[in-house]
Order: C-alpha cells, then sequence, then structure tokens
C-alpha cells in the first residue's frame, strides 16, 4: 500500500487548522501524536454571543440559565473547565459567585448549548439593596433612587427565585436593581415582607379599634376592623398606643407569612394625658389636632397616642402630619414653607422625584433642614415628636390622594378572598370601592392559600376601573392550610358583592419571542413560576384599591403621610 507522505499530511492539517481560525475566534493547535494521527482542539469556540442577565446558577448540574433582555426568552447553557468566565477587572470567577440579576457578556456554540466565555458586563451598572424605589408608574418607567430608567414586561424581576411583577414589590421590600443605560435588566427582591394582624380588636370590653400601632417607625396605622398590614420583614419593637392601651412587645416579621400579635397580654388603663405647646411660624397658623382647633404658645392637653395634626396658615403650604404624644410635657416647633418657594422646589424636583415615602422623604429633608436646625432641641428634648407623613415609617394617611367622585374600582377575581385596601378590611371579592387616586396597597387573603400583595396606582381620570387580580396559591402544608383557614374564618364578613365593573384593566405579561441567541430557549413569563423549566404566560391583571383616611401623626412627633401603589385606567 502507498503510504501518505508525512510532510503533506502536516500541510493538511496545518490548512484545516488555517480555515478553522478563519471561520470563527478560536484557539486551535494541532499535533501529530504516535499512532501518526492529527488531534485538533478547538478550545475558545463559539458561534453565537449575547448580553444578557442571570436568570439562575445551577452549580450541581452545572448549567446556568439567562435571560436576554431584547426578547424576554429565558435560555439554559451549560458550563465545564474549558469554559473562561471573568468578573469586570478580568479575574478568574468562579460561577458560584456569579448572582442572580447580574449582567453578563456571554459566548457559545449554539450546537452544544456549552458556555466558551462569560464576562460580567463592564457597561452595566447596579443599584444594590435599596428602598428607594416606584416600579410601577404606567408609563413603562421606574425611578430608582430618584433617577427614571425604562422597565417592561422583558425586565428579569425576581422573588424568592420566582419570577414575579413589578406590581408584587412592595415599597418596603430592598430590591438591587441592575441595567444598561437607561435600561433595567433585572430587579432581585433581597428582603421582601410579611404581615401582621390582631389576634381580636376588643380588650377588657374596650375596643382597639382607633388605637394605633406602630413597628418601629417602619409600619405606623391606625387600627381599623378586622385590618391586615404589610411590614418589612424583620425583628421590631411593636407598639399599640390609644384608647386606654399602651403595650410594647418584640415582634419577627417573616416573609409572606402573617404574624398574629397576641391583644389577651394588652392591658387598657386609663388614658394618660400630655401638656403639648405648639410653636409654629408663622404665629398666624391654625393648628387642628384630630380636627379640633388648638391655641399655640399654651399648653395644651392632648391624649397619649397618636393623633392628626393639620397646620394652615394663609400664603404658607399646608402640613398635614403625625402627632404622638408620649411625654408629660413637650414642645413642638415648626416653620411652615412659603407657597412660592414650595412651588419653585416642586418644580426642581418634578423630573427625578415621584411621590413615593422614601424620595419624598429625601427631598423634605433637604428642604427643612436649614429650619429644623434651629428648633430641633426644643422638639428633640422630649419623646413627643412630629414626624413628616414622608418619613421612613410606612404611613397608611392619605395626603396626596384625591376621592374620584362619582366613580370606583370593581374587583372581580379571585372569587371570594378576602380584599384589604392600606391595611383595612374591604370584603370579599367581588366587591368594588370608591376610586382614590395615587399609590396603594392591596392584599388578598383566601383560607388555603398563600397570601398575596400587590402595589398599585390609580389615576385620577373621571373612569371605573376593573382588577382581575391572578388566581391564588394553595398552601401545600395541610397543617399551615389547616391555621390559615381558621384565622380567616374568624375575620371573615358577611358583606354582600358590589355591584359589576365597566372596564377592565390588566397587569402587564411577558410575551415569548424567538431568541435571537439561536440557544435552547425557554418561554418565560413574569408573574408565572418557571422552577420547573418551563414557563408560563401571565395575563393576570393586577388591581385596584379604596381609600385611607387615616392622618397624620406624632408622639409630641410628627410624620408625614405616605403612601404606594401602582396602576391601571378604564372607561
Amino acid at each position: 500500500m502507498k503510504k501518505t507522505n508525512p510532510s503533506l499530511k502536516v500541510l493538511l492539517s496545518l490548512l484545516l487548522v488555517g480555515i478553522l481560525a478563519v471561520l470563527s475566534p478560536v484557539t486551535c493547535v494541532a499535533s501529530e501524536g504516535n499512532s501518526g494521527k492529527i488531534n485538533i482542539s478547538l478550545l475558545g469556540r463559539y458561534d453565537s454571543a449575547d448580553v444578557a442577565a442571570i436568570r439562575a446558577v445551577d452549580v450541581d448540574n452545572k448549567e446556568i440559565r439567562f435571560r436576554n433582555h431584547s426578547t424576554g426568552k429565558t435560555y439554559t447553557l451549560n458550563y465545564d473547565n474549558t469554559s473562561m468566565m471573568f468578573d469586570i477587572y478580568g479575574r478568574a470567577l468562579s460561577p458560584r459567585l456569579l448572582e442572580v440579576g447580574q449582567i453578563v457578556e456571554v459566548t457559545f456554540l449554539k450546537s452544544t448549548k456549552h458556555i466558551t466565555t462569560l464576562d460580567v458586563s463592564r457597561e452595566a451598572w447596579t443599584i444594590a439593596s435599596t428602598r428607594d424605589h416606584d416600579l410601577v408608574r404606567n408609563d413603562g418607567t421606574a425611578v430608582v433612587k430618584g433617577d427614571v430608567y425604562k422597565i417592561d414586561p422583558r425586565t428579569l424581576i425576581i422573588a424568592e427565585d420566582q419570577l414575579a411583577l413589578a406590581e408584587d414589590i412592595l415599597s418596603t421590600d430592598t430590591v438591587t436593581v441592575s441595567g444598561i443605560g437607561k435600561d433595567i435588566y433585572s430587579v432581585v427582591v433581597q428582603s421582601g415582607h410579611g404581615y401582621v394582624s390582631l389576634s381580636s380588636e376588643t380588650v377588657e370590653n374596650q375596643s382597639l379599634v382607633g388605637a394605633w400601632l406602630e413597628l418601629d417607625n417602619e409600619v405606623i396605622h391606625k387600627i381599623s376592623p378586622n385590618m391586615l398590614l404589610s411590614a418589612p420583614e424583620g425583628d421590631y419593637n411593636l407598639q399599640i398606643l390609644g384608647n386606654g392601651a399602651n403595650y410594647q412587645s418584640e415582634v419577627s416579621i417573616n416573609r409572606n407569612q402573617e404574624t398574629v400579635i397576641d391583644t389577651s397580654n394588652v392591658t387598657i388603663s386609663r388614658p394618660k394625658e400630655g401638656l403639648v405647646t405648639f410653636d409654629i411660624d408663622p404665629d398666624t397658623a391654625d393648628v387642628f389636632v384630630d380636627g379640633t382647633r388648638m391655641l399655640t404658645g399654651v399648653p395644651q392637653t392632648i391624649q397619649y397616642g397618636y393623633h392628626n395634626l393639620k397646620i394652615i396658615a394663609d400664603g404658607y403650604v399646608t402640613q398635614t402630619k403625625y402627632l404622638k404624644v408620649g411625654t408629660p410635657k413637650s414642645v413642638i416647633s415648626i416653620t411652615l414653607e412659603k407657597e412660592e418657594s414650595a412651588e419653585e422646589a416642586s418644580s426642581a424636583t418634578a423630573s427625578i422625584s415621584l411621590p413615593h415615602k422614601e424620595s419624598s422623604d429625601a427631598s423634605s429633608k433637604a428642604s427643612t433642614k436649614e429650619k429644623d436646625k434651629n428648633k430641633s432641641s426644643s422638639a428633640s428634648s422630649s419623646a413627643s415628636r412630629v414626624i413628616s407623613s414622608n418619613s421612613s415609617g410606612k404611613s397608611t394617611v392619605d395626603t396626596g390622594n384625591k376621592v374620584i367622585e362619582g366613580y370606583r374600582i370593581y374587583i372581580d377575581e379571585p372569587n371570594g378572598a378576602e380584599l384589604y385596601f392600606d391595611g383595612n378590611y374591604i370584603g370579599l371579592i367581588p366587591c368594588s370601592i370608591a376610586k382614590i387616586s395615587g399609590n396603594h396597597e392591596i392584599i388578598i387573603k383566601k383560607a388555603g392559600y398563600e397570601t398575596k400583595s400587590y402595589r398599585i396606582n390609580i389615576d385620577r381620570q373621571e373612569t371605573n376601573l376593573k382588577y382581575e387580580f391572578p388566581p391564588m396559591i394553595k398552601i401545600k402544608d395541610d397543617k399551615a392550610a389547616e391555621d390559615n383557614s381558621s384565622d380567616s374564618a374568624s375575620k371573615a364578613s358577611t358583606q354582600a358583592p358590589s355591584e359589576s365593573s365597566t372596564e377592565s384593566s390588566s397587569a402587564p405579561s411577558e410575551a415569548s419571542s424567538e431568541d435571537s441567541t439561536g440557544a435552547s430557549t425557554e418561554s418565560s413569563s413574569q408573574g408565572a413560576s418557571d422552577q420547573d423549566g418551563t414557563s408560563k404566560d401571565s395575563g393576570d391583571s393586577s388591581g385596584g384599591a379604596s381609600s385611607d383616611d387615616h392622618g397624620s401623626d406624632s408622639s409630641s412627633e410628627v410624620s408625614d403621610a405616605a403612601s404606594t401603589a401602582s396602576a391601571s385606567s378604564g372607561d
């Protein structure tokens, strides 16, 4: 048999390497083994590239799931020790150090779904662990730490490793946001929320309705019948003040779980009173506490607890705040802001701020810092305080929302569930509520199902709205379902369903589209779980709310009211 010329064999192998080098950016090495066979390594070869957010990392199966922001598609790639991964400084990176929501530049082989290289994007920005956000504004934008960004159904939103909607994220949730330019690629909830309720609203034949509940200034809420509040997860010092109650206890709020406060430990005593002196600039201002006009410059007797404080003067911005009385004697010093300067401040910040309690708090503090500085000594010398209604505490007091007379919000689904609006019990769905503009919080609860909350925003248009919230998820644990059932039964109301609605409003859903990378794809839809590798389209609506009539408060403290929400409109 005629043997092949060795030099010809080497020439052919080098020619093959050259062709491969031209076809793809690959590191090719050709060598002749002892057997005479030519071995060619294609280390570094790829035919597809993408800039994507990390959806999940499975180090056991050596797989990474990605969300392509252009299409909203989710796809999975595998990796091994030949896959090269680097951080933004070009240093080698272990897959274990990758984070959900991180934006990366990835190259891979389409046919094998194998990662060639993965680099943490140097073009991306990240805002870590913030509560200063408003993700639901009904105009395709979101505000994070005062800056406006684009957000849409293609944005990857993750809560507890599951896909979520922007409406699922409350203003008290702590999130990490990542994006490129003005586009938000991902939002990951770092710390969520749970729920708080009372075992009973009656103690020693005395009703607690109208008293105030406080969780370390994170939650300040006037107790209402059958109320259910959301609160950031964590440990708190809880207080119940008013109606003769002065109760304190340590409580823990766990994510997505309801903490029931045992009010049998609350004792009722004769309400205490404190002497509060109001020092207001200008001195012509009228001061109202719970609607009653008070004298200024002389001590006034006010019961311990929270009260609604309103200060009015011609030519000045009206202030609605919380007044918390907690000491025998206190002085409240407040300087009102002139209307002209208030308008200038408002127009100067309109392009970068929103009606969100934390961002509003920042601007409020900035504008009043110098004025408060001179009088802070008298106000801070006692435990009685004036708390800004836009302070960090979650307030259910409505200072800017407007009742749209003659129009209502109709909630049709999920049928038979309990509806809470800003913590106040409304009734069983289907039901309706007066249309109140602004940001609000909806909680939906049903025996045997997971309690769910939504952030909504209601417009000021003279139209009715109709909402159908997503189907509720059953609780898997039978015992948990029993506990939930008994608790819900004790709070259930006999309120009849309200009249039907005239308009509907749906929450955004994530549409499937062809994967631009050509890799294996999984249709992914916000608001639907995809933990089994498949996702479900979510055409769920997100819904509306009713009015909250709580006022401001302070312990001879004063705080501004704030509410949160997201919205949609109808005829």
